[in-house]
């Protein structure tokens, strides 16, 4: 019975919390854990590269070169990661919204309530991240499209499997237009370069340096201009000169999302959805799960493979293997993040428990985890830290940033074991349920 002077469902309200950490899954924290693994292993080259170096293999900083180890690490990333392991953490976003869906119904109570104020402190979180740490943050993204997925948890189950197979077929067109916008922009700015650098050139100072470059650059990220007054910014500062950089940055990468990995994103979401509803992350869902996983890796390997192969055979700057070969590690992304999830919670929790539980670990914490890798990768780069920014490739900082995971994750146990729940999850969890 509620108590006087106060609403008779807010005595329901107090059985909406968060997930004891005794009935957590540890297939699903071990997935979240290796999912941030993947992660920091495609961001790598957006911390330690400038963003068109980054988005374009093809464009690098005066006084770098690739090896061919460092081709063989970039082509290995994009055939095992590049949007896959985004789009398993964007699965388990989505799983992780219907559970507290599920737990608002089962205490009387709209999955509004908790929903929006989780999603609210999540978009704060993720714009000061992207502004004042790296521009390639997807907690705004992820606020924005959770609303949606709020609204299509109201769906039953044959309206959500139609939206699902809707959204997959629009993200395969998505994917191609996006890679088809990629390659005729890379080509304009290709054409383009030469007379910006020559006109720049002309310029009594010799040098633009932030906002002054992004001008004189015309705003192409690929333009040596552009480059070379990034990696100045970075590496030597000021604050100011770095933070228009990162801002624009995260400005142009919330813009091209719908025609990119925000669909992508989406769909991987409602798919966590269907995921949840169905029991497959379930005790009982074993057989289920190998299954899955097994026809998802059938399926989306050989189409990534082939897409990242066909740079070998038709040549890295050809118009097929900017178009066909990147839709085709996009589309492998919507397949493979299934079956990696599958794999990691049937096999995960049977891991040896030194490597299983630091893994865990990080994602028990996942929200801190993922900030703190943008802070150390960011330290690592930047003036204020060791300034490491553009001064190496793939090979050199792929490993760099398996190291970062590494200590994170363990830094993640001793956090758990000694004081609980990660800071970054204590003031989710506040701005949520209060």
């Amino acid at each position: 019975m509620a108590r006087r002077g106060r609403p008779a469902d807010t005595d329901r309200m107090a059985a909406v919390t968060p997930v004891p950490r005794r009935e957590r899954s540890a297939g699903i924290d071990i997935a979240r854990g290796l999912a941030l693994l993947g992660i920091i292993v495609v961001n790598a080259r957006f911390f330690f590269l400038p963003f068109g170096s980054a988005v374009d293999a093809g464009v690098l900083p005066a006084g770098l070169d690739r090896s061919p180890a460092d081709w063989a690490a970039h082509d290995a990333i994009d055939t095992l990661a590049t949007f896959k392991f985004m789009s398993l953490f964007s699965l388990l976003f989505g799983f992780g919204l219907a559970q507290q869906a599920a737990r608002a119904a089962a205490a009387g109570r709209s999955r509004w309530h908790t929903g929006l104020r989780r999603l609210g402190m999540l978009l704060v979180i993720g714009v000061l991240h992207g502004l004042l740490v790296w521009d390639g943050d997807i907690l705004t993204l992820y606020a924005v499209l959770g609303t949606a997925v709020l609204a299509c948890i109201g769906l039953d189950d044959r309206w959500l499997r139609r939206l699902t197979v809707g959204l997959v077929a629009l993200t395969v067109l998505m994917t191609v237009v996006g890679a088809a916008m990629q390659a005729a922009f890379s080509g304009m700015a290709e054409a383009n370069a030469a007379e910006v650098a020559t006109t720049a050139g002309d310029a009594p100072d010799g040098a633009a340096r932030g906002p002054g470059a992004m001008l004189a650059a015309e705003f192409d990220i690929s333009s040596p201009i552009w480059i070379d007054a990034e990696v100045a910014a970075y590496r030597e500062g000021p604050w100011l000169d770095a933070f228009a950089f990162r801002a624009v940055g995260y400005a142009i990468s919330l813009a091209f999302a719908p025609f990119g990995y925000g669909w992508q994103a989406l769909t991987m979401m409602l798919l966590g959805v269907w995921v949840q509803r169905s029991g497959l992350f379930g005790a009982d869902g074993s057989a289920r799960r190998r299954r899955i996983a097994w026809r998802m890796l059938a399926a989306g390997l050989p189409i990534t493979v082939a897409a990242v192969a066909l740079r070998w055979f038709a040549g890295r700057e050809a118009v097929v293997t900017q178009v066909v070969g990147t839709s085709g590690i996009g589309i492998g992304a919507l397949l493979l993040p299934l079956g990696y999830a599958c794999l990691a919670v049937e096999f995960g929790p049977r891991l040896p428990a030194p490597l299983r539980a630091p893994i865990q670990a990080a994602g028990a914490i996942g929200l801190t985890v993922y900030l703190c890798e943008s802070l150390a990768c960011t330290a690592l780069a930047s003036w204020w830290g060791l300034a490491w920014f553009a001064t190496m490739t793939d090979a050199a900082f792929t490993l760099l940033v398996v190291g970062v995971w590494a200590g994170l994750a363990v830094a993640a146990l001793a956090w758990t074991r000694l004081v609980g729940n990660g800071p970054m999850e204590r003031l989710w969890r506040w701005g949520t349920y209060g």
